[in-house]
């Protein structure tokens, strides 16, 4: 599997240009631009028995909505590799367990590394409202990786039913865009509307934000609850992704 995983990561180094164009450059002007500019609009906001600056607040929805973008191409891989007529000759001499693994692995660090990276640069900005512990690493992890196996999985589920590429373009943004939109992480979930709020508490990114403003920030959240229920969410999506790709018929 580590041959597989190598490949995987040389693969996506090789799109780095695509990606730093297409995913980290938007991220980075959403976090150094956008959201200091939000800071003169939007009133400091009222959240964790204390008040957030927008941009205290919008870092770790950048942050993830990177994680999530950086998932989806698990997919998309996939598809390219069954297109290209790869992934029989992989699934040749590897099993398709090792090949998801490895297919969730490599996003898992290279959606993780980038995490790091996008939160020791937005500390800069949110520098007096930052509180840090010895939970920090372990938290703001927990909940990129967390997030990345659950959408890498979500990718692999659709790129293991639809039948062009233009179909899996098209479902991507179908699933993601409200996932993004019914969540926590651009507003406080009691600011939506009620029956959207109630929505939000069964969305994984909801969840995944609280981890890293509770790592970042130091507010106060029932850290258990959050590190359980993406837990339950990452097992849940895995066993129905690898399901679904057992499925697949290889050929294109």
């Amino acid at each position: 599997m580590r041959r597989l995983i190598y490949r995987n990561l040389r693969t996506t180094y090789d799109l780095r240009p695509h990606l730093f164009f297409s995913l980290l450059l938007p991220t980075l002007i959403y976090i150094f631009i956008i959201s200091l500019a939000y800071n003169k609009i939007v009133k400091p906001i009222p959240m964790y028995d204390r008040y957030l600056s927008y941009s205290a607040f919008f870092v770790p929805a950048a942050i993830l909505i990177n994680t999530l973008q950086l998932s989806i191409l698990c997919g998309s891989m996939l598809w390219t590799d069954k297109y290209n007529g790869m992934l029989e000759q992989i699934l040749s001499f590897s099993s398709r367990a090792e090949y998801f693994l490895s297919r969730v692995l490599s996003i898992v660090i290279i959606s993780s590394s980038i995490a790091i990276t996008l939160g020791l640069l937005s500390t800069t900005i949110i520098k007096d409202e930052v509180s840090l512990s010895y939970a920090t690493p372990f938290l703001f992890l927990y909940a990129v990786v967390m997030s990345s196996i659950i959408f890498a999985s979500l990718s692999f589920c659709v790129s293991a039913v639809v039948k062009t590429p233009d179909k899996l373009t098209m479902f991507n943004r179908m699933i993601t865009t409200p996932i993004i939109a019914i969540s926590g992480i651009f507003y406080p979930p009691e600011y939506l509307p009620p029956l959207i709020s109630e929505i939000a508490k069964f969305n994984p990114l909801t969840y995944a934000a609280n981890l890293i403003r509770a790592s970042l920030l130091g507010i106060q959240v029932n850290t258990a609850f959050q590190i359980a229920t993406l837990t339950l969410f990452s097992g849940a999506m895995l066993i129905i992704a690898y399901i679904l790709f057992r499925k697949m018929d290889v050929a294109y």
